[in-house]
């Protein structure tokens, strides 16, 4: 019997070994195709509760102010806030992305396959569907759910089925104790007991003044990246070898960062100054 149940688990811990390490993605189209690709790994694991964590992009629409005035997108290099209007701004995009990964996930054709509805307009929490080749193909997505959704998250997961794909993309928790104490037997029953598992992340943040980015895949783990150079974003350098079974700690990041470039930014642009000199002194292409 031992026998049976190592060789039949064996094709997936071969997959999964062979799988390549989280790479860090440089566009959003590119973190879609991994976040598809993760996701897809955990359901044929059989990882069918799992939740995803993304960028949401910069709002690159065309809007019509009072009709007359046209405006791109939702920030300017000015704003501090890339969404001052928070998850009802970023509502919109975060839905295509979405209904882009359960269209990746279960090959539903993005028109007519993948549907989606407004569960609580007030907290900006939707849910998508995804029609697949057949019935036990199905999947569903819930946005943005929050402390105050565990009813509706409750419902979608009865509809959803024990042998349907459910995710959820960013939620908006991550501990028991962010719910109050009254809400919190109902979040168990709802979300941290009933196996939820890491399908993706790609997450964005500062520690020790240094901008950080992380990315989780199921099945192989996570990794990290710092950017050390704040005129080149787009350089990003790897904070630890390998892939960590785990999200890291923000003590054990600093404690890396702190190892592995002890000059932290502020030190690194005062070195700057007195080699080049103040910014607007310096010659053309020197900055």
């Amino acid at each position: 019997m031992l026998v049976t149940t190592v060789l039949a688990l064996l094709p997936n811990a071969l997959a999964l070994c062979a799988a390549p390490l989280p790479r860090l993605p440089t566009s959003a189209d590119e973190m879609m195709r991994r976040a598809a690709a993760a996701v897809s790994r955990g359901v044929a694991a059989g990882a069918l509760r799992q939740t995803v964590r993304l960028v949401v992009p910069d709002d690159q629409r065309t809007f019509k102010v009072f009709g007359a005035i046209e405006i791109e997108g939702t920030s300017a290099p000015e704003d501090l806030d890339p969404w001052p209007g928070g998850l009802q701004q970023q509502y919109p995009i975060a839905l295509d992305l979405a209904r882009q990964l359960l269209s990746s996930v279960t090959g539903a054709a993005a028109e007519g396959g993948v549907t989606d509805q407004v569960l609580d307009d007030v907290d900006a929490c939707g849910l998508v569907l995804a029609q697949g080749a057949t019935p036990a193909e199905d999947a569903s997505c819930v946005l943005f759910p929050g402390t105050d959704q565990m009813d509706e998250l409750q419902k979608v997961d009865k509809m959803t089925g024990s042998g349907r794909l459910l995710c959820l993309l960013n939620p908006q928790f991550r501990r028991v104790e962010d719910f109050s104490l009254w809400q919190r037997g109902k979040a168990k029953d709802a979300f941290f007991e009933r196996g939820y598992e890491l399908g993706y992340a790609f997450e964005e943040f500062a520690c020790r003044g240094e901008d950080l980015k992380l990315v989780g895949e199921y099945g192989v783990g996570w990794r990290v990246w710092v950017v050390l150079d704040d005129a080149r974003p787009d350089v990003a350098t790897p904070l630890h070898e390998g892939a960590l079974p785990e999200r890291p700690e923000y003590k054990w990041l600093e404690q890396q960062i702190n190892e592995r470039h002890p000059k932290p930014r502020w030190a690194r642009k005062l070195g700057e100054v007195e080699e080049q000199g103040l910014r607007f002194m310096r010659k053309d292409g020197e900055s």
